[in-house]
């Protein structure tokens, strides 16, 4: 739990990266996550989100900007500030592309518990891939309709041996 997910960005992106490490970011995005990026010493890296296509992730963009470097890839669902969700078919391709490269998977869905904008939609990808150290983040200040409310959560799942790790990491930013 964290103070609204913005705290939770900037403290996951300070657990999960050393100085250097590649984050595939949607383009567009959310400005934050970019920033975080930047500010925990990783370099941020824009993948295309294409209009044409519902504002769908292009795969070929991401993979082919995965290196050696590359830590993670953060999906936004529903993606800001485009509204649009990542369908299923291309979610399941993002989390392979994770599980083949060893790369983390960050899914901000803050927006994607709100009911009153988005009627059903809730969280997409808890048990997507067991295989995959995954950070999901959401907050009540969206999902309940109530600005201010700054209370954010982070949820992994993944391997137990990462998992651990990325909460140790955790741990000492909390106790710093």
């Amino acid at each position: 739990l964290g103070n609204g997910v913005s705290e939770l960005i900037t403290m996951t992106m300070q657990a999960l990266l050393d100085s250097g490490d590649g984050v595939l970011i949607p383009a567009p995005d959310y400005p934050l996550w970019t920033a975080m990026t930047s500010l925990a010493g990783g370099t941020p890296v824009h993948y295309r989100c294409d209009n044409e296509n519902g504002w769908q992730p292009d795969l070929e963009d991401i993979r082919s900007k995965v290196t050696p470097a590359t830590k993670a890839i953060v999906v936004i669902n529903p993606n800001n500030p485009t509204g649009s969700f990542i369908s299923r078919d291309e979610f399941r391709e993002v989390s392979a592309l994770c599980r083949e490269h060893g790369l983390a998977l960050i899914v901000d869905e803050v927006f994607g518990f709100y009911p009153l904008t988005f009627p059903g939609r809730g969280p997409s990808v808890l048990d997507e891939d067991p295989a995959v150290l995954t950070f999901v983040l959401g907050g009540l200040s969206k999902a309940m309709g109530l600005p201010g409310l700054k209370l954010g959560w982070v949820v992994l799942t993944g391997p137990d041996a990462q998992v651990a790790t990325a909460l140790e990491r955790l741990d000492l930013i909390f106790d710093t």
